[in-house]
């Protein structure tokens, strides 16, 4: 019987060993540079991690995961102090030139760095809606390579809901007004304004039967993609159910709302068709792209159609340094007046954005990007270092800084600028 336990316990070992593990895990810190007085915590600190795992049975079987959770010592909402999301947890079988997969997925949607207007599949975790995560969907998956082309189709019985601030985070505003874009009606806040989350409506069986269709070409001298989608809307809508009392008609009507503000999540279905793509010139690149969202349900609560059109130019400069990236990009949007909560999801109409990586050696790298929208006269500016202390360890230190008049809807948050440090052990 010992000598059994001790083959179990090799073949084991020996089964285990042949698993790829990778990922990367570490503490970090994260300050507002503002003031509360309303229980809101102005930091976050926790740890972060990202667990790969990769098996091949055979040359058809392949088993992959990829695991992202984040946690935050200082929240006193459940759903910030721990975070979690399966990127991908699937079961992939090859045959022939077809590919099948059966779990968790995140679509690989290729596009402009800076905004990225094919990024409409997945729900999105807006904790922090200045840096949203994707959220991977649990379902089934076709795809193929011929030559240069690839086409893939993506199943999803049930999509992923979107993970929204906790009611007591600061990006559910505490002072001025609420985050809506109706040139009729401003909501006011208490300085003392608390939130309260009811439960979700979903129109149109939002989340059920999502269904995703995308080809794309590569090739050296041109790629692009196109992409369908129809299921439930990325974007989170927050109804407000509010007692108010009128303080102004002219030129607008305006609210003061009492406490607490009560919110009512909005799922809704929609067609969406995107598409990208990149022509290279040797050390240049020309990178664009679209997208066209309908809501699939007539319905007052929900805008109607919108789109986005991107055109950037990106630049490869090589110095004894190392190889500097510039991106310059301008971006248009079509949007509808909206008398919902939408967070940072439409900061810009018309906007320019820039984005520099820079080298300084082979362990520090720097990153400087920025948004300027021409209409609203609002601004986001972002800076980064990373420096490898070893093959294994990392330091990141980066601040972000938001620039708005009070009429736009980043100026709510211009007192929101913020500094992160975190380290990083890669394995």
């Amino acid at each position: 019987m010992k000598s059994l336990g001790i083959f179990l316990l090799l073949f084991s070992s020996a089964a285990w060993a042949e698993w790829k593990m990778g990922g990367s895990a570490g503490p970090y810190i994260n300050a507002f540079q503002f003031s509360t007085t309303n229980n809101v915590p102005t930091q976050k600190a926790g740890v972060q991690l990202d667990l790969k795992l990769d098996k091949k049975f055979d040359s058809n079987w392949r088993f992959r995961s990829d695991t992202w959770v984040r946690t935050d010592f200082n929240s006193p909402d459940a759903v910030e102090r721990f975070q979690w999301n399966l990127k991908n947890l699937y079961l992939q079988r090859k045959s022939g030139s077809l590919t099948f997969r059966l779990g968790f997925q995140t679509l690989a949607v290729d596009g402009p760095d800076m905004v990225n207007p094919a990024d409409i599949v997945h729900s999105k975790n807006w904790v922090d809606p200045s840096s949203p995560v994707t959220l991977g969907s649990a379902g089934i998956s076709i795809s193929q390579e011929v030559n240069n082309w690839n086409w893939e189709l993506f199943y999803v019985p049930s999509q992923t809901r979107p993970v929204l601030p906790g009611e007591h985070s600061p990006w559910l505003p505490r002072e001025n007004r609420l985050p809506i874009e109706s040139v009729d009606t401003e909501l006011r806040i208490p300085n003392d304004v608390s939130y309260q989350y009811l439960s979700p409506t979903e129109l149109d069986d939002a989340t059920q039967h999502n269904i995703t269709a995308k080809v794309q070409h590569k090739s050296e001298s041109f790629e692009f993609q196109v992409i369908y989608y129809n299921g439930l809307s990325q974007s989170p809508f927050l109804l407000t159910e509010v007692n108010a009392t009128l303080i102004a008609v002219s030129p607008k009507q305006i609210l003061l709302v009492d406490s607490p503000v009560k919110l009512r999540p909005l799922y809704y279905r929609h067609e969406a068709i995107a598409g990208t793509f990149v022509l290279p010139f040797e050390s240049w690149a020309i990178r664009g792209g679209f997208n066209w969202l309908k809501p699939k349900q007539s319905d007052d609560r929900v805008p109607g159609e919108t789109s986005m059109a991107v055109l950037g130019v990106e630049k490869n400069i090589e110095t004894s340094w190392g190889m500097i990236t510039g991106i310059v990009e301008h971006v248009r949007q079509k949007r509808q007046d909206e008398s919902q909560i939408s967070f940072l999801r439409s900061v810009m109409e018309e906007a320019w954005t820039l984005g520099l990586r820079i080298p300084w050696g082979d362990e520090t790298t720097f990153l400087v990007g920025g948004i300027y929208d021409q209409v609203g006269r609002s601004s986001v500016y972002r800076g980064a270092v990373t420096h490898r202390l070893s093959n294994s360890w990392s330091l990141e230190a980066g601040a972000q800084y938001l620039h708005g008049s009070s009429d736009t809807l980043l100026g709510i948050y211009h007192r929101y600028d913020s500094y992160q440090l975190k380290a990083l052990y890669s394995w």
